[in-house]
């Protein structure tokens, strides 16, 4: 089943509005799911530096006060936490996307821009 709002009608014509809606929601959501992928990378490039050099400091924790030490496991908690955000954010955008069968939907895109040219 479809989770496309485009169906075709018992005469077998397609809803043009609903065609245009499903084209319209794929087009919002297209550079969206991208970007929360793009943002994704960058920010964990930036947390394995932060959570590896916590870890190297942990590693040698003769060298560390109890103050530092506890600093330090705070940090690489709250890197833990903010990477967990963002992956909980994308995986809701691409589950979305993955939700939404635009195959039908660009098919007869496809054939009505056909028709067209």
């Amino acid at each position: 089943m479809s989770n496309t709002k485009s169906e075709k009608t018992a005469a077998g014509t397609l809803d043009h509005t609903a065609l245009a809606e499903d084209l319209a929601l794929f087009q919002a959501l297209k550079p969206y799911i991208g970007h929360c992928l793009s943002m994704n990378h960058e920010i964990n490039n930036s947390l394995a530096g932060l959570i590896g050099y916590t870890e190297f400091l942990l590693m040698d924790e003769s060298s560390l006060a109890p103050q530092q030490k506890r600093q330090v496991e705070m940090i690489a908690k709250c890197a833990e936490r903010i990477r967990q955000v963002v992956q909980n954010l994308c995986d809701e955008k691409i589950a979305l996307s993955e939700r939404i069968d635009l195959r039908p939907v660009m098919e007869t895109y496809k054939a009505i821009e056909k028709k067209l040219d």
